[in-house]
């Protein structure tokens, strides 16, 4: 009778977390979110040519006139492995198109364009991130954790000046592979809110690329359904990449920041 009085009592007492099992509320099992992204981005490129040395360094929004505001969807999808495991992954992607007049002289890619030329501007990226988060802190309403992550950068960027290519190439088509490290916040604000925050940093120099970025994430998620929630995020990078290939010589940075409204599905 003792032992059983003793074991009442324990499972009275337990945290709310154990209660509700090994994910919720802090965490989903799964969690997949369709994102809705007003992206705003500043672009730098920099098409250098072996044979002639350093381009002009040209910005795409100021120079080229391409807008560098823009609506997209995004996607991205969490699956909490166990308690103190966690996968994730977004995916974004831009295009747009610009014409401009040249207002100074520009090299790209080993040619001359000169003052007042049409240029016409091609440019689209593609993003994915992959992150994995280990929780070494569990509390009741709040954990944190820390691990790593591998962005890819999918560039490109055509330039014509009266209807013909720029250069032996047309333009810049890279993927730079850049990974960083990971920390992560989250915290139940109420029974129905929960705030998410993570950084992320690194430098690392592969093969023919070499690069930085630094990435913040803030979102706030309502729990409005058992299985539908609602939510908004902001979501900011910087990434400077340098690479010689036989695709793209020359230097990025771009940053790309964004505020999304989502629909999010857990499980």
């Amino acid at each position: 009778m003792t032992i059983i009085t003793v074991l009442v009592l324990g499972s009275s007492a337990a945290p709310a977390f154990a209660q509700k099992g090994t994910y919720e509320p802090l965490f989903d099992k799964f969690n997949f979110r369709l994102e809705g992204s007003f992206v705003t981005t500043n672009t730098e490129i920099r098409f250098d040519s072996k044979e002639h040395g350093l381009g002009t360094t040209l910005s795409f929004e100021d120079d080229l006139g391409l807008d560098g505001q823009k609506m997209t969807p995004s996607l991205s999808f969490d699956w909490q492995v166990g308690r103190r495991h966690r996968l994730g992954i977004r995916w974004q992607e831009v295009g747009r198109n610009s014409n401009a007049q040249a207002l100074t002289e520009i090299e790209w890619d080993g040619e001359i364009i000169p003052i007042d030329a049409n240029i016409d501007l091609i440019y689209d990226y593609e993003t994915y991130s992959l992150d994995y988060t280990y929780y070494p802190w569990v509390k009741e309403r709040w954990a944190g954790g820390f691990g790593l992550g591998l962005r890819t950068l999918s560039i490109l960027a055509v330039l014509t000046v009266e209807g013909e290519l720029v250069g032996e190439s047309g333009g810049a088509d890279f993927t730079a592979p850049l990974p960083y490290f990971n920390f992560e916040y989250r915290r139940m604000l109420s029974a129905k809110w929960r705030l998410k925050a993570a950084l992320g940093y690194f430098y690392l120099a592969i093969g023919d690329y070499s690069g930085w970025q630094g990435i913040v994430r803030l979102s706030m998620e309502h729990h409005t359904f058992k299985n539908l929630g609602f939510g908004a995020a902001i979501n900011g990078s910087n990434v400077v990449a340098d690479a010689d290939s036989e695709d793209f010589f020359g230097r990025v940075e771009i940053g790309i920041n964004d505020i999304s409204f989502f629909v999010r599905v857990r499980f």
